[in-house]
C-alpha cells in the first residue's frame, strides 16, 4: 500500500529558525522505582517536553492514577523515542502518554518515522499522542506562519500513522483549544493545562 501524501510530501516553509540546546535545560525524571510501581500497578507513563512537564502533576491529580514522567523542555521526538525504546519494558498495560512534536517544527520532515519507532516499543499496548501547536506569540508573520503550517503538517502525519496503527490515539489538542489556554502560542495556560488533562482523560475512558 504506497503511503499517504502526508508522509510522502515536503510541505517545509522558511521561517521557524532552528532548535537551541535542548541538553542545557533541566529534565524531570522519575525515580526507578517510581516507573516500576507505575508499570506494576498499570498507572500512566507519561514522555515529552516542556508541555508535558507543565501538565504532568495536575494529570496525576485528575487521573487518580500513579504517574511515572519523563520530561525534557526543548527535547525533539527522535531523543525521546531513544528512551522509550530503550525502556520500553517500563510501559505499563494501560499504554503510554507521548507530549513530543513541538519541537519538531524546526525539521517535520519524515518526522513520522519516529512516531512508528515508539508504536513499536509500545508492541500493541495504547498510544495517546497529543496534537501539536505551535504560534510563537512573540515571532514575526513569517516565523508565526512556517509554525502554523508545520504543525498542521507534523498533526496530518501524526493522523496519517494513527490510520496505520489501531494502537494509536491521538488526543487532539491543537483543535479543541482556544487562546485563553496557551500563556505565549505553546505552552498552556493554568486554564490550557486543566484543559489539557480533560481532553487526555476522556481519551483515555478515565473520565465521562
Amino acid at each position: 500500500m504506497p503511503l499517504p501524501p502526508a508522509l510522502t510530501e515536503d510541505r517545509t516553509v522558511p521561517g521557524t529558525g532552528a532548535l537551541g540546546d535542548w541538553r542545557e535545560l533541566t529534565p524531570v525524571v522519575s525515580t526507578p522505582r517510581q516507573f516500576r510501581r507505575v508499570r506494576d500497578g498499570d498507572g500512566l507513563l507519561v514522555v515529552g517536553d516542556s508541555i508535558a512537564r507543565a501538565t504532568v502533576d495536575e494529570l496525576a491529580a485528575a487521573s487518580g492514577l500513579s504517574v511515572a514522567v519523563n520530561a525534557h523542555p526543548g527535547r525533539p521526538t527522535a531523543p525521546a523515542a531513544d528512551w522509550i525504546v530503550a525502556n520500553a519494558g517500563l510501559i505499563p498495560d494501560r499504554g503510554l502518554v507521548v507530549v513530543s512534536g513541538a519541537n519538531d517544527v524546526f525539521a517535520p520532515l519524515g518526522w513520522w518515522r519516529q512516531v512508528e519507532r515508539v508504536l513499536a516499543a509500545a508492541d500493541g499496548r495504547p498510544v495517546y499522542w497529543l496534537t501539536v501547536h505551535v504560534d510563537r506569540w512573540r515571532g514575526d508573520a513569517t516565523q508565526r506562519f512556517a509554525d502554523r503550517s508545520h504543525s498542521d503538517w507534523l498533526n496530518d502525519q501524526l493522523r496519517a500513522v494513527a490510520d496505520r496503527y489501531p494502537n494509536l490515539v491521538v488526543v487532539d489538542w491543537a483543535g479543541a483549544l482556544s487562546d485563553d489556554w496557551l500563556s505565549d502560542g505553546v505552552h498552556p495556560s493554568a486554564a490550557g493545562v486543566a484543559a489539557w488533562c480533560g481532553l487526555l482523560a476522556r481519551a483515555m475512558g478515565l473520565v465521562v
